[in-house]
């Protein structure tokens, strides 16, 4: 089965401003397959997605499609 986690990375910006990005982590049989980082700086709203994924037992086949259209989707509110 697969399971979906939060990652987390830190990244320097100009100035040595450093920020924190999310992203995911994809799992089968606790081996990891897959990352996907840097796809907010919302914990929140990645933590809403990863829950939707995990409870829909989302194919990582299509993760990629799922993350393309959560950006899409932030981009027109």
């Amino acid at each position: 089965m697969v399971e979906y986690k939060l990652i987390k990375s830190d990244t320097c910006c100009d100035y040595c401003y450093y920020h924190s990005t999310y992203g995911i982590s994809v799992y089968d049989n606790n081996k990891l397959i897959k990352s996907v980082h840097d796809i907010s700086v919302d914990k929140i709203a990645v933590e809403k997605l990863i829950e939707k994924l995990n409870k829909h037992d989302l194919s990582l086949c299509h993760l990629s499609e799922i993350i393309e259209d959560y950006l899409y989707d932030l981009s027109i509110d």
